[in-house]
């Protein structure tokens, strides 16, 4: 749904006509697109970032299209770091819409490293299940 842009966002509500509150909810700042939520918002750059550096990765954020290429290119075999990354990339973006949703519909609100922590939780139960040995690297993104 989200890499088809397919989210019901606030820019695709406003686009079928609906009369919405045009800010982002995570920054209240920005206009609410899901390049703005998952690429540009410094709530979700603080966060991708964080799981990056977990990762061992250190970089910066890119535009939404440039982060997808940067994805494609990376996330191709069975390496440990590679799985681990899909699970990441994944959760992120649960997460981050989730995140979205309650402060939208439930008025509840987490700070970023609460939503580390869960993004975290997530990538250890998956990668914990599959019985696969952890090295240093990796393990980080499993730590409490």
């Amino acid at each position: 749904m989200v890499i088809l842009d397919r989210l019901p966002t606030v820019d695709r509500l406003q686009h079928l006509g609906l009369t919405v509150e045009d800010r982002c909810l995570m920054c209240d700042n920005g206009h609410e697109t899901r390049n703005h939520l998952f690429a540009d918002c410094p709530y979700g750059i603080q966060i991708w970032s964080a799981v990056l550096s977990l990762c061992g990765l250190e970089r910066v954020m890119m535009d939404w299209e440039r982060e997808l290429v940067w994805l494609y290119t990376r996330l191709k075999g069975k390496s440990l770091i590679v799985f681990i990354l899909k699970l990441a990339w994944n959760s992120y973006v649960y997460h981050i819409w989730e995140e979205r949703n309650c402060r939208k519909f439930r008025n509840t609100y987490r700070d970023c490293s609460s939503l580390l922590g869960c993004i975290k939780d997530t990538v250890c139960i998956r990668v914990c299940s599959r019985r696969v040995h952890m090295d240093d690297v990796n393990r980080h993104i499993c730590a409490a």
